[in-house]
């Protein structure tokens, strides 16, 4: 019996294809991310829109939540697979349903969205239901850190290339007026630009011919042209969605990579791939593609994204042969540095650091929101404080089991606090009262959580003085809690009466 937890990978609501072709990067990541954790002895499950039903692939168990999203169909199924972790490719609309899940393990969302709103969610909420969201560039993590969100769980975990799949070429044999793009037909990807680029460089290098990889259904009106620009552009050619065999051959043979995306983005799987493959490659340097791209030994980075600087950026690398050699011929060492089983390697440590903490001495039967209030040391305050939210519900834990926890003289504060939560949501203020100061009496010295709760019951009560006190124990306790300002407003309120 595998003796490791299962990792259970939730794609996004997109349409994945185990054994086909994929429409975008993110897919092809979360694809190439699940076989490399199967690859280390994992059972792995992989959660997705599965046109074609559920099968087993290169080791990876796929299940369907279809068209529809239906993800509690997915998550009646996980009750019965034992312990898991969660991970979850850009959306979070898994871990509603897992967020008291006693078996599962951790919680982490591998975001490949520019925008920390891609789950219609707001970061700080998003936020609370997961132990750790990975960044796949700095400049992503930047942009999420921008909205007040904890940095102690946010971290960067780049993207890798298949060794298997994307083999190195050197500049023998390669076709130096050949570019490539590959990614999908849509305006925030800049083909437009690159064909017009194209169209200009024609007139000083005859000979050159552009492919165009990707999937057209996402821009129509464009794609509906190809057939006008294909006849108007010699050497330009539409070739739609391939497999990533395919896509590794032309890689292999192409003299640049293009990689004109003129709108943020995280990372920029093409880009990775084609240096992987000793492409040279040219791009704008948008997101976190100038982390990706090896500026001046794999490629060249163009921060001016005008078909007019495209155009010139490319013209010069053209006119310099020698130039592209030694970049493809750099490539075979600089740019083969992280397969994706060393991306495997570090997702996973985030996950078994947190599913270590529940294993050792704890009750792996707990709820996450009981964790983060027992303890809550190892947790940011914004998700201990979003724990007393949730503990309200019976469901989260019966009020029985407090009594339980009552009764146990070595639990400490946690199930008077949570005892006091649920009567206070329940409208009996006296008896909650008892319960948080009971909780506060057991407190170690850094548990701010019963003077906080005390601080807010006397406020509501216009008992200011007390509030007062239990406020400056929390700020004592506590010196960055996220609302120290409103604490510190009332207590000067209280100290100028």
């Amino acid at each position: 019996m595998n003796a490791k937890a299962t990792v259970v990978l939730f794609f996004n609501d997109w349409k994945v294809y185990p054994t086909g072709v994929n429409a975008g990067g993110g897919e092809s990541a979360s694809m190439a991310l699940a076989r490399a954790i199967a690859q280390r002895g994992y059972r792995v499950i992989a959660c997705a829109n599965l046109p074609q039903g559920e099968c087993t692939h290169n080791g990876i168990e796929f299940w369907n939540f279809g068209a529809k999203y239906a993800l509690h169909e997915i998550e009646k199924r996980l009750r019965d697979i034992g312990p898991y972790h969660a991970l979850c490719a850009t959306l979070v609309h898994p871990l509603l349903l897992l967020r008291d899940h006693k078996l599962c393990l951790s919680r982490i969302v591998i975001n490949h969205a520019p925008s920390p709103h891609a789950s219609g969610l707001e970061p700080a909420t998003a936020m609370e239901l997961v132990d750790y969201m990975l960044c796949v560039s700095e400049a992503q993590r930047s942009i999420i850190l921008n909205n007040d969100i904890d940095s102690a769980k946010i971290a960067v975990v780049k993207n890798g290339f298949d060794p298997e799949v994307f083999s190195y070429a050197g500049p023998a044999g390669r076709d130096w007026n050949q570019l490539v793009y590959i990614g999908r037909i849509e305006p925030p990807k800049g083909v437009h630009v690159l064909v017009q680029a194209f169209s200009e460089l024609k007139r000083e290098f005859p000979e050159l011919k552009l492919s165009i990889f990707g999937d057209e259904s996402y821009w129509p009106q464009f794609s509906s042209q190809k057939h006008e620009l294909m006849r108007n552009m010699p050497g330009l050619v539409f070739r739609g969605k391939v497999p990533q065999r395919e896509l590794s051959e032309q890689l292999r043979s192409a003299g640049l990579l293009v990689f004109p995306s003129i709108s943020f983005e995280t990372a920029g799987l093409a880009v990775v791939e084609a240096q992987a493959s000793g492409c040279p490659t040219i791009a704008f340097g948008v997101g976190g593609v100038p982390e990706y791209l090896v500026d001046g030994v794999l490629g060249r980075v163009v921060y001016d994204r005008t078909p007019e600087a495209l155009r010139d950026g490319i013209a010069s690398l053209l006119r310099d042969r020698q130039r592209l050699v030694e970049m493809s011929r750099a490539a075979e060492t600089a740019g083969r540095t992280r397969p994706w089983s060393v991306v495997a390697e570090e997702v996973m440590s985030y996950a078994e650091r947190v599913g270590q903490s529940v294993r050792e001495g704890r009750d792996d039967a707990m709820p996450l929101s009981l964790r983060r209030i027992r303890d809550f040391q190892a947790a940011s305050m914004r998700d201990v404080l979003g724990a007393h939210e949730q503990i309200t519900h019976t469901e989260v834990l019966s009020d029985c089991d407090i009594d339980k926890a009552i009764s146990d003289l070595h639990s400490g504060a946690w199930p008077h606090l949570v005892r006091g939560i649920r009567l206070e949501s329940s409208g009996a203020t006296e008896q909650a009262l008892v319960s948080y100061q009971e909780a506060a009496r057991r407190s170690t010295h850094d548990d701010w959580q019963a003077f906080f709760r005390l601080t807010l019951l006397h406020a509501e009560r216009s008992e200011l003085p007390q509030a007062s006190r239990y406020a400056k124990e929390v700020l004592s306790r506590a010196p960055e809690f996220p609302f120290r300002k409103d604490l510190e407003r009332l207590v000067a309120l209280t100290e100028g009466v």
